[in-house]
């Protein structure tokens, strides 16, 4: 099945759900309108031989990391203080559209007809919570505990929402650019 047969299906019966502007590699991309459409689309997915979900993601758009006050490279001289190296101030990319959003990922792929689609959705990044896979696919258990780790992404309904990466001391999310 071609990626176009994949989503004239999809379209059919989600007609609100549009093509991403931007593909991954040559799958199917598809960008979700609200996250009330989710669970809805893994449920029909799932029933249409997408029968394993692959991976459970986000990235945060916020832009560049300030890297001041960071050592990024160690310099062991010890008339430095505390070994460190002057910071360089960083810049960021030049051309690159920097939003307040999170964008999420999850990608749905089937053994039959060996075909892959991404699903991506943009929220917010102030109150990040979308319905849990896990009741659907097992295998979103630990990815959303995960993304809930590092990112602070949070599941309506996980069964155990926990830290998972790191130490349960550690105050804000690693991965978020704030």
């Amino acid at each position: 099945m071609t990626n176009e047969e994949i989503f004239a299906k999809i379209n059919a019966k989600f007609p609100k759900i549009e093509k991403a502007a931007v593909q991954i590699k040559d799958y199917l991309t598809i960008r979700l309108a609200t996250k009330g459409e989710l669970v809805p689309l893994a449920q029909w997915l799932k029933n249409s031989s997408f029968d394993m979900l692959e991976t459970v993601s986000a990235t945060d758009l916020l832009g560049p990391v300030d890297m001041k006050g960071y050592i990024r490279q160690m310099n062991f001289n010890p008339f430095l203080p505390d070994g460190a190296t002057p910071q360089i101030e960083s810049a960021p990319t030049a051309g690159y559209a920097y939003r307040p959003v999170m964008d999420l990922l999850w990608v749905f792929f089937s053994v039959k007809e060996r075909a892959r689609v991404f699903v991506r959705l943009e929220l917010p990044r102030e109150c990040v919570s979308v319905p849990s896979l896990v009741p659907l696919f097992k295998s979103a258990d630990w990815q959303e505990r995960e993304t809930f780790d590092l990112l602070g992404v949070r599941y309506e309904g996980h069964p155990n929402l926990v830290k998972i990466l790191t130490p349960d001391f550690t105050q804000g999310h690693p991965l978020r650019k704030d």
